[in-house]
C-alpha cells in the first residue's frame, strides 16, 4: 500500500498565486506544461520528473505534459502495455471517489509490487519518491505527479505543501487546456482523411488521399513522396477532386474539411 492523505483544504502560498496569471495565459499552448515545471522547480529542491495527466480510469490516462530524463519516453509504450493498471495511483482513484476529493499519494519503489515496474519506472532511473496530487473532476481523475532522484533525497513537508498549493492550480485547469489545444490544433492528414470520406463518400480514395495532403499544406512533391506516386499523378488527382468538390484552391479545400 502507498500512503495517501486526504486533502480538505488548498492553500496556496503567495509565491503560488504568483504564477496564477502566467498560467492563465498559457492554457492551450505549448508553454502551459514548462510554466508548471518552472513553478514546480521554483517551488522545491528539484525534481527528476513531471507528469500532468488526466484519466478516466485505471487502463485510460490521458498525458498532457512530461519532463525528465533523457529516454523517459521511451519506457512509455511498455508502461501502457504492462504497467498502467498496476501503478499505484489507481489507489489514488479509488481514495477519491466524489467530485472535488483531492489527495495526495507517496510512492516509493518498495511499494511496488511488480518486480519489472519497479526496475524500469524506478529503480534504473534512481527514483526515490515519487508524489501526486490527484482530484476527482467531474468527468475525469486529474493529476500532477513528481519524482525525485535518489541524489535528492525524499520530499519535505514545506515541499509537499507548496505543491499541494500549486496543484490547486493546475489541476482545473487541465480540462480547459486540453480543450483549447485541440481548438487550436489543425487537424492531421488522417484525420483530415476520415473528414473527407464522411463528408464526401463519392470522391475516390486516391483523391481524398491527395485532398488531405493539400488541405493540410502538403507541397505536391511531398505529396508524391509520401502516396509513392508521381508529381504529375498528384496534379490530376487533385484537379479532378477541385472539379468535384467545386473549389478552386487548397484554402477552399481545407475550409470544406475543418468547418
Amino acid at each position: 500500500m502507498t500512503e495517501i492523505t486526504q486533502i480538505s483544504q488548498w492553500q496556496a502560498s503567495t509565491a503560488t498565486s504568483a504564477v496564477y496569471e502566467r498560467l492563465l495565459a498559457s492554457l492551450g499552448t505549448e508553454g502551459f506544461g514548462p510554466e508548471v515545471r518552472h513553478s514546480v522547480f521554483s517551488l522545491t529542491g528539484g525534481v527528476q520528473r513531471l507528469y500532468l495527466f488526466e484519466a478516466t480510469g485505471p487502463e485510460d490516462t490521458d498525458l498532457q505534459y512530461f519532463c525528465g530524463e533523457r529516454g523517459l519516453a521511451q519506457i512509455f509504450p511498455a508502461y501502457r502495455k504492462w504497467y498502467l493498471p498496476r501503478d499505484p495511483v489507481c489507489e489514488a482513484y479509488e481514495a477519491t471517489p466524489r467530485c472535488s476529493d483531492v489527495v495526495l499519494q507517496k510512492v516509493r519503489p518498495a511499494a511496488i509490487i511488480s518486480a519489472g515496474f519497479r526496475r524500469r519506472v524506478f529503480d534504473d532511473a534512481g527514483i526515490i519518491e515519487r508524489v501526486s496530487v490527484i482530484q476527482r473532476g467531474a468527468d475525469t481523475w486529474r493529476g500532477m505527479s513528481v519524482a525525485r532522484h535518489c541524489s535528492k533525497g525524499r520530499f519535505q513537508d514545506g515541499e509537499l505543501d507548496a505543491l499541494i498549493g500549486l496543484a490547486g492550480i493546475v489541476l482545473p485547469m487541465l480540462p480547459f487546456n486540453r480543450r483549447r489545444r485541440s481548438a487550436t490544433q489543425p487537424p492531421d492528414v488522417a484525420e483530415l482523411e476520415q473528414r473527407f470520406a464522411a463528408r464526401y463518400p463519392g470522391i475516390p480514395n486516391r483523391e481524398r488521399q491527395v485532398c488531405a495532403r493539400a488541405a493540410a499544406g502538403m507541397s505536391v512533391d511531398a505529396t508524391a513522396r509520401e502516396l509513392g506516386i508521381a508529381k504529375t499523378s498528384v496534379l490530376t488527382y487533385r484537379q479532378r477532386a477541385y472539379q468535384r468538390l467545386q473549389v478552386a484552391s487548397s484554402l477552399e479545400l481545407c475550409a470544406l474539411a475543418t468547418h
